[in-house]
């Protein structure tokens, strides 16, 4: 089978019982999708196997989509012989329509005792009970007693509860069957269609957690029943054929629940091995050769340590004409569950801006020489320096795109595109703009419009005698492009996310990062080519130009949605823009962890990349000599010799002060592990099977996981089978922005 995304519809395990959907509520499917059953086997069969499933398919659109909404703990140290360890989740439901909640499912392994959700309302202050079950009864969906609706804004959380008494070594949250886990898996219908696949991880709001209700740990009471249909001892009550029960059915108790997210014991890509107890888990084809390396390597103690203690969670790097480094951070703010509402307008207090310098010059040396921007923004985003040296900032609370004269000047900015704390899809609004790209001339600029909007703008832009400048939008591209979507094709984006202008090249490259690619443009917006080299993640946060060597660009990887040891971690790469091949890859002592954003010198013998967590930038130097030696830094911040933009007519296009929003369009692919899983795999398939897309190169491929060989197609059965059901680790930081940052 070819590959592409894959999408978990339904699944069940330990014998568990059937789920029906509600009525006018259902999955939907194209013409050209495949249906996957995957089987795992904890053990080898003696005899045939004649497990499966029976759907119904309609012709005429349901008026509901179903959906999923997984909360998952991805970190916990779980001691020995203790009773009462929690393990704890929570977030705000970025929903666009209400979710309504009418079964789930909970899942841990041997130490888990009960899993608990609550829906919680801020207004109201009220904490409703959402699901309670045991984890060791019969994985299914269980319906609920009553449809609970979760309306955008309100709090999601869930409690899992371990017990490990009697078990002497210490226990963690992992991917493996020794380690344990902590999901709760809510199925929902919405009159939303993009609304099928949500995730939230580990607490956002601590405070929270004390608040939950009493009783929240509190186990269910024994159900010997249950236990011994769990174990298969009960298994004649209920006599699967196609999967639906032809006999009696014993009737799903109203007090469990399960996700249809995929239970992943073993989601291999293609010819990937599977070890013995460990699950890949939303992993791509591994490749047996080494990456090619580069001569880039750390500059030690670069920057020094005072500069290091002012640095928050970075988000922004940009080289300057004189080769300072220009780092934009978030100082005591970071992107969390209660940063946006389900509206994507900013969730925390908008009369309280950073308090810190948000913007700092950084000498050869790693001494900060200047520094502004505090009490301007609210959650830095991306930066550019244009050949002029001014500077170019994206403010994803404030959904604003800004540009200052060189060091800030006197801290007025000269453009100001979006509407302040308003988002929108128009032609004054953005939806949490992500970077700017600036022509040499600087008469023209990009914006991709990141989270929400998934779409490129260009803008020209002229300076009057007087210093004005007056903007004028030229043209938009793209549209967006979700893990689910069936096709990927030019122009599709899913979280527009760097940019890199390659003017002798006459092209404009996207690091289209949610499908771990890098789509390139003329200058023009039309779609030149896709790079993809094998060797890519399934992320890829943000792309740097430089035209040394031939022209090459260097993009980061973020890390995986997914546990998988075999996993590719975050990386540099350079890639050859005269091939689109990789002709090497860089990265950092230990490891990147959660890079963000990078910058190249010109001459492409310097590399600076920043991660949103641990707040670290990081310089890395091939030890050429500079082409040319630097002139100082002024002593002195530079006045601006213009005035704030002014807001111009419509025909004009852009006011000067005009918001820009991006709506977190971070939709989610997380793999899980399951006993027996049903995959709906989106795919729009060349003939033969290939999964190549239309108007790309011969080598650019997808990564995503192939459910080709995942059933591992061995009558033997799997090797001793994990149960984990774990997806990628997510922040809401769609940045990493492991979510969105």
């Amino acid at each position: 089978m070819c590959r592409d995304s894959s999408k978990i519809m339904f699944a069940w395990a330990k014998h568990a019982a059937p789920t029906e959907l509600p009525g006018d509520v259902g999955f939907k499917l194209e013409k050209d999708d495949y249906l996957v059953l995957q089987v795992h086997y904890v053990n080898p069969l003696l005899t045939p196997d004649h497990s499966g499933i029976r759907m119904r398919f309609v012709d005429n659109s349901p008026k509901y989509t179903a959906g999923m909404y997984l909360l998952l703990r991805s970190q916990l140290a779980i001691p020995p012989d203790t009773t009462g360890i929690h393990g704890d989740v929570n977030c705000q439901a970025k929903i666009r329509s209400p979710i309504h909640v009418f079964a789930y499912r909970t899942h841990a392994h041997t130490l888990g005792s009960v899993i608990t959700g609550y829906r919680y309302s801020p207004q109201t202050q009220e904490w409703r009970l959402l699901a309670k079950g045991n984890p060791n009864w019969p994985q299914a969906f269980y319906p609920m007693q009553t449809t609970m609706t979760v309306n955008p804004g309100e709090i999601l959380a869930a409690r899992c509860t371990y017990n490990t008494t009697g078990h002497h070594t210490p226990t963690k949250i992992g991917a493996t069957g020794g380690d344990e886990m902590c999901n709760l898996y809510l199925m929902f219908y919405t009159l939303s269609t993009q609304d099928d696949f949500l995730v939230c991880v580990d607490e956002q709001n601590p405070g929270l957690t004390s608040q939950l209700p009493p009783g929240n740990d509190l186990p269910l009471p024994p159900n010997p029943a249950l236990e011994h249909k769990a174990a298969g001892q009960e298994a004649s009550l209920v006599s699967y054929s196609n999967g639906l029960p032809v006999a009696d059915t014993v009737p799903s108790p109203a007090k469990k629940g399960e996700s249809s997210v995929k239970k992943r014991p073993g989601v291999d890509n293609g010819s990937v091995k599977k070890k013995p107890g460990v699950e890949p888990i939303y992993a791509g084809p591994r490749d047996s050769k080494a990456l090619p390396g580069s001569d880039l390597s750390v500059v030690p103690n670069w920057p020094n340590k005072e500069t290091e203690d002012r640095l928050g969670q970075l988000s922004g790097v940009a080289i300057d004409i004189y080769g300072n480094a220009i780092i934009f951070h978030r100082g005591d703010r970071t992107w969390n569950g209660m940063t946006f509402k389900g509206d994507d307008t900013y969730g925390l207090e908008k009369d309280k801006p950073i308090p810190q310098d948000t913007v700092l010059t950084v000498n050869a040396t790693g001494h900060t020489v200047n520094s502004w921007g505090k009490n301007m923004f609210f959650l830095p985003h991306m930066i550019t320096v244009d050949k002029k040296n001014n500077i170019w900032l994206t403010d994803v609370a404030l959904h604003q795109v800004f540009k200052f004269p060189p060091y800030g000047g006197d801290h007025v900015p000269l453009i100001v595109l979006g509407e302040r704390f308003v988002p929108g899809s128009d032609d004054k609004h953005y939806c949490k703009p992500t970077a700017v790209a600036v022509s040499e001339d600087t008469n023209s600029f990009y914006v991709s419009d990141g989270y929400c909007n998934s779409r490129i703008i260009k803008y020209g832009v002229t300076v009057q005698p007087t210093g004005e400048h007056d903007v004028k939008k030229l043209f938009e591209w793209g549209k967006g492009s979700g893990p689910f979507t069936v096709k990927k094709g030019p122009n599709s984006f899913n979280i527009p996310h760097g940019l890199a202008l390659a003017e002798d090249r006459s092209e404009i490259c996207v690091a289209d990062r949610e499908n771990g690619r890098v789509q390139c443009f003329s200058l023009d917006g039309d779609f030149t080519r896709s790079i993809q080299p094998q060797e890519f993640g399934s992320r890829i946060f943000s792309v740097a130009y430089t035209s040394a060597n031939g022209g090459q660009l260097h993009a980061v990887s973020g890390p995986e949605f997914s546990l998988n040891p075999w996993g590719k971690k975050p990386t540099g790469y350079i890639v050859s823009m005269e091939s689109g091949e990789l002709s090497g890859s860089w990265n950092v002592p230990g490891g990147l962890q959660n890079p963000h954003d990078v910058a190249v010198s010109a001459d492409g013998s310097i590399v600076y990349v920043v991660e949103l967590n641990p707040f670290k930038v990081w310089k890395l130097t091939n030890g050429a000599p500079q082409s040319a030696p630097l002139p100082p830094l002024p002593d002195t911040v530079l006045s601006t010799h213009g005035q704030p933009a002014h807001n111009l007519a419509i025909e004009q296009l852009v006011p000067a002060n005009m918001n820009s929003s991006v709506v977190l369009a971070a939709a989610i692919s997380v793999p899980l592990t399951l006993l027996v899983a049903l995959c709906l795999a989106w795919r729009r398939c060349r003939k033969k099977g290939k999964g190549t897309m239309p108007g790309t190169t011969s080598k650019s491929k997808y990564k995503d996981w192939n459910v080709g060989d995942i059933l591992g197609r061995n009558k033997d059965g799997f090797k001793q089978v994990n149960t984990d059901e774990r997806d990628g680790m997510l922040d809401d930081d769609s940045e990493s922005e492991v979510g969105s940052s």
